[in-house]
C-alpha cells in the first residue's frame, strides 16, 4: 500500500479532513471552527448551534461522530421542548 492511500485512510476517520475537491481547504477550516464553537457544550446544544449555523443533519453527523439519524431525532426533540 502506498503512502498516499494510507494517509487517505487515515485522514478519512477525522470529520475536519474531508477532500471534497475545490474548497476543500476553506471547507476544513470552517468545519474546524464550527467544531471549536461548540466545544464543551452538550450534544443537544451542539447540534443546535450547527444547524443553526445552517449545517445539515448529515453534515452535523460527521462532525460530531452520530449518525444522520442521530442528529434528525435530536433536533426534532429540541423543536418539541423535550
Amino acid at each position: 500500500m502506498t503512502a498516499q492511500r494510507r494517509s487517505r485512510r487515515d485522514a478519512s476517520a477525522d470529520p475536519t479532513v474531508q477532500d471534497v475537491g475545490a474548497g476543500s481547504d476553506l471547507t476544513r477550516l470552517t468545519n474546524l471552527v464550527a467544531l471549536l464553537l461548540v466545544k464543551g457544550e452538550p450534544q443537544s446544544e451542539q447540534i443546535r448551534t450547527l444547524a443553526a449555523a445552517g449545517y445539515g443533519n448529515s453534515e452535523i453527523a460527521g462532525l460530531l461522530g452520530l449518525t444522520p439519524n442521530a442528529v434528525n431525532v435530536a433536533l426534532h426533540r429540541l423543536r418539541r421542548g423535550q
